[in-house]
């Protein structure tokens, strides 16, 4: 009997880049899953594609009569062609639940219509990213340190950790992290600590699972008890529970749907169990280093029709100076369409058997205490960042009770939180547990 695997993944997308002489759609593609087509990401508004109808979110099946199966491929019958030129695209659109075929002419441009730099444009109903970016020259690539699930493209000359966290066989969060060289930009891709979550009920509440309640779900892993937060109602609750943390004087802004976000990932991971998907970001203000900061974050969270589940399947922001944020919104661009995950895993986790997933949770504890060397990295990142805020006078220690484990922590916010699983550190203002990270417990702090 196998089993189906829900796994929280980012969107894999490859941006189309042409080089002079030939051909541009306009177009961000991403690598769909199962191999039948690949995902249009983004458009760039009034460029090609554009123009012709493409949307977001449509399926590209075949260019000019030949199947696509991989973006690069995509990328490589677009490029091949010449300005002027018709590639016709056979998409895959859905409406209402249900997919419709069309075959849509699309008149390429010159790859002098790409911005001048390079760089992604930002998805239609951003501020517009910014061309320059002074901190970014180039690009290498991370690879997933424990599994080798996936490489990602992250900033040449940034600090960038990133990997696969494991809560058990069937909950797997691949994260990635990047800071800039003079630590005033910091790049987020994902939570390595997040869980599955089940809304209140009745039932829950008689077998003494309140709101708020953490359990142990099997080969799913840790599931929380907690009432269903839309995407742009999760953006702001990771950002307040998570960033606020990493810079002083933290404000929220404002926030708004994205439904855009939500067609994406539903067409990147799609579901036979009938649900609602929500997508939506959450922008804040905040003080760093004496400068104004702006902080994005943005979150596609699903839930059953039958609301006995939901999870979050896409979350990814920053926090930027102010006057550099579309700078910082291009570059998260890039390195999350570049992320490539490997088909083979992908293959081996899509047909794990009940007995095999129950073999790795067996083997969970060896698991964990891999990925806290890699967690104890993630840390020190934080740590680096907030080492820069004028609000830091100094150092304290602080001790899991757990474990017995001391800690050097920044003065910054004196509430911090470990995840007893990974032992991810976190820190709030005030000694509010974030409510989304339901196996964070508090570190005590110790008197000096």
């Amino acid at each position: 009997m196998k089993s189906r695997l829900f796994l929280l993944f980012v969107a894999l997308s490859i941006p189309i880049a042409c080089s002079a002489r030939k051909g541009f759609a306009g177009l961000a593609l991403t690598d769909a899953p199962n191999g039948n087509g690949v995902l249009v990401n983004m458009v760039k508004p009034g460029a090609p594609a554009d123009r012709a109808g493409i949307r977001a979110g449509d399926l590209v099946v075949a260019i000019n009569g030949s199947a696509v199966d991989r973006a690069a491929n995509a990328e490589r019958t677009i490029g091949s062609m010449s300005p002027n030129q018709t590639a016709n695209l056979s998409v895959l659109r859905w409406t209402r639940g249900s997919a419709h075929r069309l075959t849509i002419p699309v008149i390429l441009g010159s790859s002098e219509e790409v911005n001048s730099s390079g760089t992604p444009t930002s998805p239609a109903g951003s501020t517009g990213a910014s061309t320059k970016s002074q901190t970014v020259s180039g690009y290498v690539r991370l690879t997933d340190p424990l599994e080798q699930a996936f490489t990602v493209e992250v900033p040449s000359g940034w600090r960038s950790e990133g990997g696969l966290a494991r809560r058990s066989a069937l909950q797997i969060n691949p994260y990635v992290r990047s800071l800039s060289p003079d630590k005033m930009t910091y790049l987020l891709v994902g939570e390595p600590t997040m869980v599955g979550f089940t809304p209140p009920s009745q039932m829950g509440n008689a077998i003494d699972h309140p709101e708020g309640t953490r359990y142990d779900a099997g080969l799913g892993g840790i599931a929380m008890v907690l009432r269903y937060l839309p995407g742009a109602q999760f953006a702001r609750a990771y950002g307040q529970g998570a960033l606020q943390g990493l810079c002083g004087n933290f404000r929220f802004s404002s926030a708004r749907d994205r439904p855009d976000l939500a067609r994406k990932a539903d067409a990147v991971w799609p579901t036979i169990i009938p649900s609602r998907t929500d997508g939506g970001e959450a922008h804040f203000s905040c003080t760093h280093n004496k400068q104004e900061m702006e902080v994005r974050v943005e979150a596609v969270t699903r839930n059953t029709r039958d609301n006995i589940m939901w999870n979050v399947i896409l979350l990814q922001g920053f926090i930027a100076p102010k006057s550099q944020a579309d700078a910082a919104e291009a570059t998260l661009t890039h390195v999350v369409a570049s992320f490539n995950y490997s088909q083979s895993w992908i293959a081996r986790q899509n047909n794990l058997s009940a007995q095999a997933a129950g073999a790795i949770n067996r083997r969970m504890e060896g698991i964990f205490s891999q990925q806290r060397a890699f967690m104890a990295k993630l840390n020190s990142m934080d740590e680096s960042f907030e080492s820069m805020d004028e609000l830091v006078s100094g150092f304290s220690s602080y001790r899991d009770e757990k474990t017995g484990n001391t800690y050097s922590l920044s003065n910054a916010n004196p509430n911090k939180w470990t995840d007893e699983a990974t032992g991810r550190i976190i820190s709030t203002p005030t000694n509010i547990q974030p409510l989304w990270g339901s196996a964070y417990t508090p570190l005590t702090h110790m008197s000096q």
